[in-house]
């Protein structure tokens, strides 16, 4: 008897009526629903209607053979156990039968406890194929929340990695006179003009990181010096300038933060060459420490500070338009003439809510 199987339907197709009586008898006797079938165009069409986990059929039929039958049956249900019976010791039928999926190949007159065996195994076989499928599709499922759950706990670890780093970018701002808010001002313009210019998503987020921690070395820099009013002298330049490979040092201990360490530490370069630390010129400057100059700029231009006061957005425009192959990448200048001044106002705008 079948063990554990409660699904005991079995489809037999053979153009022998005798054989398909014999066969049903013996198998409704063993506990078997029997469906029959003369022919392989029959037989398809009750297996289609019926889809039973077992299948025996004859090899050699008229219509449609038992190799076709087999073949189209399998591709209607891939995990059906299929039984074929052929009067003819032919190899190379039963190597093509097996070749096609059929759980095995016997040979008339059939011995009834050996199919009996070969039908128990085939199931058995069936129903290992169909648990392992539905433990696949579990694992599935579980790995696919697990990853689910996964990126929303990293979406709300990196939107808490965004909020510290904005607070100690704005604890950076107030700590030097007159740049309220510049960090979040300069990270809206960086990001949107580094889209403009084609910079891929993957990097954009490296790029806010180090826009937002630019000056982070700063902290470095005694306030007798970071907070003069007046002009600085050589010795106080000196000084001052030491801040990017400070942020540097800093921001290069933290994995998470590495990305960053351009950006923090040539955000001070120029296009041709005369800007701190190194005083690299042109595409030796990272592209996004290029990108953040532009925006620096437009911020420092377009809000009042002690020792400056704002001009208006167009005109500001317009100096980093004139300053482009000399302080700022002129490719990185045509990006950010292409934002359009209402997008500009907007993230100004937003800054200060």
């Amino acid at each position: 008897m079948i063990r554990n199987l409660t699904d005991r339907r079995v489809l037999i197709v053979d153009d022998d009526r005798q054989v398909r009586r014999v066969l049903g008898e013996f198998f409704a006797v063993n506990g078997y629903k029997c469906h029959t079938a003369g022919n392989g165009q029959e037989g398809l069409a009750t297996f289609d209607a019926e889809r039973p986990p077992l299948t025996v059929t004859d090899v050699n039929m008229p219509v449609v053979g038992g190799l076709e039958l087999l073949k189209q049956a399998r591709a209607l249900e891939p995990d059906a156990a299929i039984l074929m019976l052929t009067g003819m010791a032919d190899v190379e039928t039963a190597v093509e039968s097996l070749k096609q999926g059929a759980y095995d190949f016997i040979m008339k007159p059939v011995n009834m406890d050996e199919i009996l065996i070969a039908a128990e195994r085939a199931l058995e076989h069936r129903q290992l194929l169909l648990e392992r499928r539905e433990y696949h599709a579990l694992l599935e499922r579980r790995v696919g929340e697990a990853t689910r759950d996964l990126a929303a706990t990293l979406r709300e670890l990196e939107d808490t990695y965004r909020s510290t780093l904005e607070a100690l970018g704005s604890a950076i701002d107030t700590r030097d006179l007159g740049t309220q808010a510049h960090s979040r001002r300069v990270r809206g313009y960086s990001l949107t003009i580094a889209r403009a210019h084609g910079v891929p998503e993957a990097e954009v987020r490296d790029l806010e990181h180090g826009v937002l921690l630019h000056d982070i070395g700063k902290i470095g820099i005694p306030d007798a010096i970071l907070l003069k009013r007046g002009p600085l002298t050589p010795a106080e330049w000196q000084i001052m300038r030491t801040h990017p490979a400070v942020g540097r040092n800093l921001v290069s201990k933290i994995p998470f933060l590495r990305g960053a360490v351009p950006v923090v530490y040539h955000h001070h370069e120029r296009w041709d060459g005369s800007g701190y630390p190194l005083g690299l010129k042109g595409e030796a400057i990272p592209v996004g420490a290029r990108i953040f100059a532009v925006a620096d700029a437009f911020d420092a231009m377009t809000f009042d500070r002690p020792y400056s006061r704002a001009i208006d957005l167009d005109s500001a425009r317009a100096e980093i338009q004139r300053s482009g192959g000399t302080h700022f990448d002129p490719g990185v200048v045509e990006s950010f003439l292409r934002v359009p001044l209402e997008i500009l106002a907007e993230i100004r705008r937003r800054s200060t809510e």
